[in-house]
């Protein structure tokens, strides 16, 4: 295991650029989460004060949550921020839990994977039959497509983990490690 690996100061140039993103698209998530809650707000106070509100607000609402939540996954994967239930490896060895730690980011990075792959072919599928929603006639594909670059890069970075790439900020102890 290399310094970068065991201090947590520094990464591999690999695990830098894609901190670096997940720091993006966790940003860009935040950026679209504070626009449904704008949004959600000024429907309310239109409700509210003038009868108005947004109409299909809770369609807006529904898109721009799963696109939030997606583009949140990376970072949490890369902060290692998913529950871990560590009952069965309190006694574990560190090279015990470190393989079963690598294991699980390539268990998570199949899943984030096939789920990225469905989700484009999803998002073909809609694209091409016209869907549209309800009240708005927004196009469903859009929320699709703009869910699937947080669901692969978080693959991506659960992959990357799995190989035992080095990120910045990531430490033994931080891992879980001791």
């Amino acid at each position: 295991m290399n310094s970068a690996s065991t201090d947590g100061l520094a990464g591999s140039t690999l695990g830098v650029a894609l901190f670096g993103l997940t720091v993006v698209l966790a940003y860009c998530g935040g950026i679209v989460l504070a626009g449904v809650g704008a949004m959600s707000a000024v429907s309310i106070a239109g409700r509210s004060f003038w009868s108005s509100p947004i109409l299909g607000d809770y369609e807006l609402v529904e898109i721009g949550i799963a696109v939030a939540g997606s583009l949140f996954l990376p970072y949490c994967q890369v902060t290692r921020g998913h529950i871990v239930v560590d009952f069965f490896t309190l006694k574990a060895s560190p090279s015990v839990i470190r393989w079963l730690d690598r294991f699980g980011s390539l268990l998570m990075a199949v899943a984030l994977l096939v789920v990225a792959w469905r989700t484009v072919v999803g998002c073909v599928d809609i694209l091409r039959s016209g869907e549209t929603s309800m009240l708005m006639g927004v196009p469903i594909w859009i929320g699709y497509a703009a869910a699937v670059p947080g669901v692969c890069i978080a693959g991506v970075v659960a992959l990357a983990q799995a190989a035992g790439v080095a990120f910045p900020g990531a430490s033994v102890e931080s891992a879980g490690y001791e």
